[in-house]
């Protein structure tokens, strides 16, 4: 029992333990600090619903498809890159001074969107503002993948837990006072700026042996770049993916109905952070396994971890089949109910999709990075066209029918690009 309760203390006051806790307690925590996040955020957008409207929720939703895929690319997915660099190829302060200027790139490119853009100015002062606190947010990650890098998961879904119940007090207690979007935005800006600050900082302070934050190296940053870049088009594109039929939607039905659609999305993120965390918490082993030509014991522990997403998603469309109506109008409102069939469409599509992110998961094991820009190109061409063809004939509900079929394709060429890299490590 003194293990445990070891850890917990610990993780809560900063201190990193000599020994990283086993894989069993590292996926508790990741889980434990996702699902607590999720619901946290999960939180913030019933906020909107029950006190504000479906174009309030439209609009919300529409800044979080507008940032997301910049900040993907930009990220450049370095937490993946620190997690699995079991060489050492590059020092914290490398990966945090290229954080820094691709955040403010980010930034910059998401204002120059949205001054080009056809939105009202109340709607492009929101997107600015979630721009804003988004690339605050930022500076967690790349934290969080220094301590990935040492298996201490438990302190990063720490860091999570509490940025997540801060923010939604603040964020909820601003939108009942004022009624006002952007000013529960910038409430949620100066929230994760505090916890980042006064948390997550502290934290990587007691693992980093010289404390320095900062390496102004050109042809380091470069090369840190160029071998980052490939991940972070994968994720721009996975994210763009996912956007586009609310970019569409938008455009075609309205913002309400955006609204309605993201809600309902946002519903089934449980089974992705299930996904996520498992994935997280097995991807450095993973990487020590491929590494070490360790195959079969590499592709026993993929075959674990999509059988899960394959038993997540069978559990998920009983539950969203029986129990979908009145939870949409316990959660929501009434004319959110009327979209129960949607509903269990995205929980189908999660579950295929979990299986695309543990793929995804091994092939960064196994530093496949380049080999997942083609899978995710042909998963957005897939999404723009299905959603074209289908969103006419079927409304949401056949935006929600191309993200299930793109999802299929990516799943499908994830598969082939890891089975070749399986067996290119085994002929090595």
């Amino acid at each position: 029992i003194s293990a445990p309760i070891s850890v917990l203390h610990s993780t809560l006051s900063g201190r990193s333990p000599a020994v990283a806790p086993p894989l069993r307690v590292s996926f508790s925590w990741t889980l434990a600090g996702n699902v607590v996040y999720a619901v946290t955020q999960f939180g913030m957008l019933s906020v909107l619903a029950k006190l504000g409207n479906p174009s309030i929720v439209g609009q919300y939703a529409l800044g979080l498809a507008i940032t997301a895929p910049v900040f993907m690319l930009t990220n450049l997915q370095l937490r993946g890159v620190q997690a699995t660099d079991a060489r050492n190829e590059y020092n914290f302060a490398d990966y945090f001074t290229l954080r820094c200027l691709c955040s403010l790139v980010g930034f910059l490119l998401i204002a120059g969107i949205v001054a080009s853009s056809r939105y009202d100015s109340a709607t492009k002062s929101v997107v600015i503002l979630i721009a804003l606190a988004k690339a605050i947010e930022t500076f967690s990650d790349v934290i969080a993948g220094h301590l990935q890098k040492f298996e201490r998961l438990d302190q990063v879904a720490a860091a999570l837990m509490l940025r997540g119940l801060a923010s939604v007090g603040t964020f909820a207690l601003a939108f009942c006072l004022t009624r006002s979007l952007r000013v529960s935005v910038i409430t949620l800006a100066f929230t994760w700026l505090f916890v980042i600050c006064l948390y997550d900082f502290r934290i990587v302070l007691a693992i980093l042996p010289n404390r320095v934050f900062f390496h102004l190296s050109y042809s380091t940053l470069c090369r840190l770049a160029w071998l980052s870049l490939p991940l972070g088009v994968v994720m721009a594109l996975n994210s763009l993916s996912t956007n586009i039929p609310r970019y569409i939607l938008e455009h075609k039905l309205g913002t309400a109905e955006l609204g309605i659609f993201a809600s309902l999305a946002y519903l089934v993120t449980a089974m992705g952070l299930i996904s996520v965390a498992l994935g997280q918490s097995a991807c450095t082993r993973m990487s020590r396994l491929f590494a070490d030509g360790k195959m079969s014991d590499f592709v026993r522990v993929l075959r674990k971890l999509i059988t899960i997403s394959v038993l997540l998603g069978a559990m998920g469309v009983l539950l969203a089949s029986t129990l979908g109506r009145p939870v949409l109008m316990f959660v929501y409102r009434p004319e959110y109910a009327e979209h129960v069939n949607l509903l269990v469409v995205m929980v189908i599509d999660a579950s295929v999709t979990s299986m695309c992110v543990f793929l995804g998961f091994g092939m960064t094991a196994a530093r496949c990075f380049r080999s997942q820009i083609p899978i995710m190109v042909a998963n957005v061409v897939a999404t723009i066209v299905l959603t074209y063809v289908l969103l006419p004939h079927f409304g949401m509900l056949g935006g929600g029918f191309a993200l299930l079929l793109s999802s299929i394709v990516q799943a499908s060429g994830s598969y082939v690009v890891l089975r070749r890299a399986l067996h290119i490590g085994s002929a090595a």
